[in-house]
């Protein structure tokens, strides 16, 4: 029971921590596409979208590219943010306000299932803890916390399964995945292995049974593909496609600038040793975890663009890298903790400037950063992001201004609502900090009897 609970209290102190210092608003066009979904379904019953939301599909409608699920998951959260829209006369930002607040506690949702699958590797709870937390402040998760991509819940669906698989609890698992196919429809590809691995290190019939939970989903994601495309095996992503060679795409994602999975979550190199080691004990979670890495590895260095877009780090390998971090069970002696805390230390470095400064401000460079925005510049925009957003506390919202504002929910609120978003920020500010120090504290004495 101690257990259950100091699990649910670590899900709920990152979700704070990310709420605290979440954006506010959807500012990437991925998730304005997938925002816009949820807007059509709130408003008028429909998946079809404003023409410059979506790509051509059928009966002359326009429709995101991408999968359903954070559009629903988004759904309850952005109604709110319809209603306080409606409350305070500001009809548009509240409702990216609420859909960019759904982040945070995805995040602290798959930090709580993540402390879970740890201590099911054999981790003490406190080790489980920094495993939990490290997964997404000391990896490049971090910015993802606070933008409405979609990874985090693919992630979070996967982080699922393989937790309840452990568990043996094959219909959940099964669920989980479901979830991470109707996210990010490419996880489809696990379908066919993950109950394979799961017969050959269980049984046939906890196999089956999770191969059949996986069913719903697939025909949910077809279902929905037929309604925008006409066509259950056809998506909206065009010309885009499996094209680019995939030594390019891997040498991109392993040494490429400002993509090297080894700049933005250097933890890697130790979860690669930790692997080998953890086979013998732990060889169905080693099969998973390995399985998962390699599928959205090698369809993320055959995808054209294989940088994902302008993203921070290699964000469509997210899923991999943070479903594997609870190899970290298996860290032993004092020489090997020590350099996963300064590993997991040097990955928050390179991302903890993203709290402060969006990535899209790099976008006003000219020329560009080389595959995606530069961990070396977000720093160097620290100090001019501060003081414009000082000297426009309360300036009027334009298209493409958050660009050249802190990446916080404060000062975007103040440039809605003026004086009257400042105050509200101020408010919320010191009760989500007072929430964050009452949770930490109540997580520090749930540790302190830790049998390890």
């Amino acid at each position: 029971m101690t257990d259950k609970r100091l699990g649910g209290l670590i899900g709920l102190g990152v979700a704070l921590l990310f709420l605290l210092t979440q954006t506010g608003e959807v500012t990437v066009s991925d998730g304005a596409d997938m925002l816009a979904v949820t807007h059509s379904i709130l408003h008028h019953a429909s998946f079809a979208v404003p023409a410059g939301y979506g790509v051509l599909g059928r009966g002359g409608h326009y429709y995101a590219k991408y999968g359903i699920g954070l559009s629903l998951v988004a759904l309850p959260l952005v109604a709110v943010g319809d209603v306080l829209a409606v409350v305070l006369g500001h009809q548009t930002q509240l409702e990216s306000f609420g859909a960019a607040t759904t982040m945070p506690i995805i995040t602290g949702l798959l930090s709580m299932v993540l402390w879970h699958m740890s201590r099911r590797l054999g981790a003490s709870r406190r080790w489980a803890t920094l495993i939990a937390v490290g997964s997404v402040v000391g990896t490049f998760a971090l910015p993802y916390g606070k933008d409405f991509f979609s990874e985090p819940l693919t992630a979070l669906g996967i982080a699922i399964a393989i937790e309840r698989l452990l568990a043996q609890k094959y219909w959940a698992a099964g669920l989980g995945v479901g979830l991470a196919i109707i996210t990010r429809p490419e996880t489809l590809v696990l379908a066919p292995l993950w109950p394979l691995i799961v017969w050959r290190y269980r049984d046939l019939r906890g196999a089956a049974s999770f191969a059949l939970a996986i069913v719903p989903s697939i025909v949910i994601d077809a279902l929905y593909d037929w309604l925008r495309f006409g066509n259950a095996l056809k998506s909206g992503y065009g010309n885009e496609g499996f094209t680019t060679p995939f030594f390019h795409g891997a040498a991109g994602l392993l040494f490429g600038t400002n993509k090297s999975v080894f700049i933005f979550a250097p933890i890697v190199i130790l979860l690669i040793l930790l692997a080998v080691r953890m086979w013998r004990e732990h060889q169905l979670y080693v099969a998973l975890a390995a399985t998962n890495f390699a599928v959205f590895f090698v369809l993320n260095a055959l995808w054209n663009p294989w940088q994902g877009g302008w993203a921070w780090g290699p964000r469509l390998i997210l899923p991999g890298v943070v479903c594997a971090m609870p190899l970290l069970a298996g860290v032993k002696g004092r020489l090997e903790h020590r350099a996963t805390i300064v590993l997991l230390g040097v990955g928050l470095a390179v991302s903890a400037s993203t709290i402060l400064v969006p990535t899209e401000a790099q976008q006003l460079d000219h020329p560009l950063p080389v595959n995606g925005p530069s961990p070396v510049t977000q720093y160097r925009l620290i100090p001019s992001i501060i003081k414009y957003s000082a000297q426009h506390l309360t300036a009027t919202h334009t298209p493409g201004a958050s660009r050249r504002y802190l990446s916080l929910w404060q000062f975007n609120l103040g440039r809605e609502l003026g004086d009257k978003g400042l105050l509200l920020g101020v408010i919320g500010s010191v009760a989500l900090l007072a929430a964050l120090v009452m949770t930490f504290a109540r997580i520090k004495t749930l540790l302190a009897p830790d049998p390890a």
